[in-house]
């Protein structure tokens, strides 16, 4: 941020590679390069393995289409695979039609993902301790330090977050579509999967 124009991050490459690129060297600039490109494929290969596993486990679960559950000869489960397949295609389409915003834009959707994942950690948190009793609050083996003013802190830094991407012209088209998608799903969670009997099943085991 300090030797690069911030203004200018994402719309002509990768920020690292241009670095090097305008300090003169050019050779910097194109290992670094097959460096990135080599630790996204990396990245995208971590999470098909790691989607692909979780949406295999929500169908198992009743909170996916069961055709999520296909699995093949080697136990991999090939129907999860082609889905995400099918969007990072759809990212390559997006990068096609609009060139210079599909980086923020993509961006813009993960740090929205991101900042929600740990407000609903937080979130639970709250909640968990708020059922504990007062000795089992005392007994807590790893207490969050500065408790509650901490996570307090926490969540109006992540509100402060998800306000910036609505204030930012360019990254509120991620906010909208992501604040749709928590809709959508909220509504297949209480018209599909709250209704349904939660079938608990206990092995015991005799020594």
């Amino acid at each position: 941020m300090a030797i690069f124009p911030w203004s200018s991050i994402g719309q002509q490459g990768s920020p690292f590679v241009l670095i090097f690129d305008g300090l003169g060297m050019p050779g910097a600039a194109s290992v670094l390069n097959i460096i990135v490109i080599s630790a996204t494929i990396s990245a995208i290969n971590s999470d098909i393995f790691g989607a692909g596993r979780m949406m295999y486990g929500m169908a198992n679960e009743g909170m996916a289409p069961k055709s999520f559950l296909r699995i093949a000869s080697n136990g991999v489960p090939w129907m999860t695979v082609i889905v995400m397949a099918v969007a990072l295609l759809g990212a390559v389409v997006l990068n096609y039609l609009i060139p210079e915003r599909v980086f923020v834009l993509i961006a813009s959707l993960a740090a929205f993902a991101t900042i929600w994942v740990w407000l609903m950690i937080l979130l639970s948190h709250f909640a968990m301790r708020r059922s504990l009793s007062v000795q089992e609050r005392e007994n807590i083996r790893f207490p969050v330090p500065f408790w509650p003013i901490a996570p307090v802190v926490t969540l109006m830094f992540m509100a402060l977050v998800i306000g910036v991407l609505g204030a930012v012209a360019e990254t509120r088209l991620a906010l909208i579509a992501g604040l749709i998608w928590l809709i959508i799903l909220t509504v297949i969670y209480f018209w599909r999967i709250k209704k349904r009997p939660v079938n608990i099943t206990l092995e015991h085991t005799e020594s």
